[in-house]
């Protein structure tokens, strides 16, 4: 049975056992107040022996915002990759050229 701790909406906390089969209750307070639904995903991470509970929504939202954060500043990431992409591609055709040309016998004119 979860025990309500403290009563400062801001700094709640509730103690909990570890019941049978590793198993322990989320308070329905807490569950409340997270928006987990009956039925629905979870992930659940472990963070400088910290445990995070979040919905699946939710933590694909806050990684798509880690991914926004590192990203460029202006211009669209996937247009960047094909434009480095299609340089890279020109760059071997040609040395590839260049290799060719340097492998072509040189014709010797006849006298």
């Amino acid at each position: 049975m979860a025990k309500r701790k403290n009563s400062d909406d801001e700094s709640d906390f509730w103690r909990v056992s570890m019941g049978v089969g590793g198993r322990a209750v989320i308070p329905a307070a807490v569950r409340d107040a997270l928006g987990f639904a009956k039925g629905e995903p979870l992930v659940l991470t472990i963070d400088d022996g910290t445990v995070r509970i979040e919905t699946y929504a939710r933590s694909a939202e806050r990684l798509r915002a880690q991914v926004r954060a590192m990203m460029p500043p202006t211009g669209d990431l996937v247009d960047r990759f094909l434009a480095d992409n299609r340089a890279e591609a020109a760059r071997e055709d040609a040395r590839d050229a260049e290799r060719v040309q340097a492998d072509t016998p040189v014709e010797r004119a006849v006298e």
